[in-house]
């Protein structure tokens, strides 16, 4: 199938944690072209727009504290300045808090997880929206998780529901400049450690008995930024095994 995402920007604001760098490649395969970021791993980030380049494409990357309107400005118009244009935004940005009884999560990480996740992703969508409408077109696709949909950390299930219901928002008031906005929402996913291995829980407990793979997670994403897409926003794909329903 063709994804029609040759010479397409893709703008990744997490490319090295979940799940960015096997996005990028992803989209690095179809032809796209890629700007991205993560906020302080400049050698990693340099690797992963080494390994993305090799396969033909333009890669553009930047130091970015989602945390802050400036950073964030600054790099959507670094993307537009030296990529032409913004087709794409995979918004996987994700702040790991340790799970704990909601009594005791401390004032300054839940205001630290909101600002990073949910104002963060205020700052992306208020620079990026005026791009697309100008250009008449644009695919968004955010990443939520289980814990929405399961309440299972109250603190993790207050940012991800908000990233659903700001998707929705965006896809209700946006669609009509031909700007799709959907989520996904992974789970039960083999995730990558920093000595190249992979981490796994005891054991799968899902439909599927089996771990997903991030390259799963990938292909997803490229699906919901391709043509076959084009009819589907305010939606949010689980790509968890079944296990939303256990």
């Amino acid at each position: 199938m063709d994804t029609n995402l040759k010479g397409k920007t893709v703008f990744v604001t997490e490319a090295l944690r979940h799940f960015g760098t096997p996005i990028a490649l992803a989209f690095a395969r179809e032809g796209a072209n890629l700007f991205l970021m993560t906020p302080s791993d400049r050698e990693a980030l340099a690797h992963t727009a080494r390994v993305a380049g090799a396969l033909g494409v333009k890669v553009v990357t930047e130091l970015c504290d989602f945390s802050r309107e400036t950073d964030v400005e600054a790099a959507v118009q670094k993307c537009v300045d030296e990529l032409g244009r913004i087709d794409v935004v995979v918004n996987n940005v994700c702040l790991p808090t340790p799970a704990r009884d909601f009594s005791a999560v401390p004032f300054a990480e839940w205001q630290r997880k909101i600002e990073v996740e949910l104002t963060g992703s205020f700052f992306l969508f208020k620079a990026v929206l005026p791009q697309m409408i100008a250009q008449q077109g644009g695919r968004i696709i955010n990443f939520t998780g289980l814990a929405a949909f399961q309440g299972n950390d109250a603190l993790a299930a207050s940012t991800e529901l908000g990233m659903v219901g700001l998707t929705r928002g965006i896809a209700r008031e946006y669609g009509r400049y031909n700007i799709t906005a959907n989520c996904i929402g992974p789970g039960g996913i083999e995730r990558e450690e920093a000595d190249g291995g992979l981490s796994h829980a005891p054991g799968p407990r899902d439909p599927l008995n089996r771990w997903g793979r991030p390259e799963e997670v990938a292909l997803l994403t490229v699906a919901l930024a391709s043509e076959a897409a084009g009819y589907v926003t305010g939606q949010c794909v689980l790509a968890n095994g079944g296990k939303y329903f256990l």
